[in-house]
């Protein structure tokens, strides 16, 4: 029944307390985009065995059937550890995104970088609702920045969500100019669909801008914060809070979504 084609919010499930909290906001999301939801679980040696695992997946997914009809409701559990399944829920389970809690961030996030899709992290126990209403991107000379821009875009043109970009500031010409022609092509796209956008300029140079990002976004009484994975990061880097781990340990109340830009990403279809 999962290989039906059609694409899916995969909600990261290890019925922990955080569970609930991370399907209410799977559910959120994929009323926003209009996809189908999977509840995944990774079947592990020193917990459940399969029976118990189908069961009790199946105890969570009740309630959801009444929200998206019990024909766009999907269970996955994998055998295998996640690294090792990321193309196949792409590829033939049609995943468009992951959610999961940020405590899973430390297992999960070193296996972003085998992903085609974004890792959705989120920690907000009673505002689901209005968590994607506000979305914060940093932008640099960097290209990466317009896969964020453009998953802003995805949420934003579907949730009358406004779109902070946070501009960083580049001394040289060339990185000047790069900067500005990166933002004219996100603006362009953005006046395509109709909601909110700003651009705020700031002082603060490219390896600095997704914690300004971050700083920004916290001003929000709550909100979605988008980011790119970290390659190559450093202890130096974690000391100064510029990499993305740092970013979500300290990103309090934010739904954080993390975006390898060094794989071609699978986009929104419909």
């Amino acid at each position: 029944m999962l290989t039906n084609g059609e694409q899916k919010i995969f909600i990261w499930i290890d019925f922990s307390p955080e569970t609930e909290m991370t399907i209410r906001h799977g559910v959120e999301v994929a009323l926003i985009l209009e996809k189908e939801i999977c509840l995944i679980y990774q079947l592990s040696k020193d917990n459940l065995n399969k029976e118990q695992a189908q069961l009790r997946l199946t105890e969570l997914a009740g309630p959801l059937s009444l929200v998206f009809g019990p024909e766009h409701i999907h269970l996955y559990i994998a055998l295998h550890p996640i690294g090792s399944i990321l193309a196949e829920m792409a590829e033939e389970y049609d995943a468009l995104l992951l959610v999961a809690p940020k405590t899973a961030s430390k297992e999960l996030l070193p296996k972003l970088p085998q992903a085609g899709f974004p890792f959705l992290f989120v920690s907000e126990k009673h505002h689901a609702d209005k968590s994607y209403k506000k979305i914060a991107v940093p932008v640099s000379y960097m290209k990466k920045s317009k896969d964020l821009a453009l998953w802003s875009s995805y949420i934003a043109r579907h949730n009358g969500a406004k779109v902070s970009l946070i501009k960083a500031l580049a001394n040289f010409e060339e990185d000047k100019r790069v900067v500005m022609s990166i933002l004219f092509s996100i603006q362009r796209l953005f006046k395509n669909f109709h909601f909110s956008y700003e651009t705020i300029e700031t002082h603060t140079p490219t390896w600095k801008i997704q914690k300004k990002a971050l700083e920004q976004a916290l001003c929000f009484q709550n909100g979605l914060l988008i980011i790119s994975f970290t390659y190559r990061s450093s202890i130096f880097d974690r000391f100064l809070g510029i990499n993305d781990a740092a970013v979500i340990d300290h990103s309090e109340s934010l739904s954080v979504m993390c975006i390898n830009s060094q794989r071609d990403l699978y986009t929104l279809c419909g």
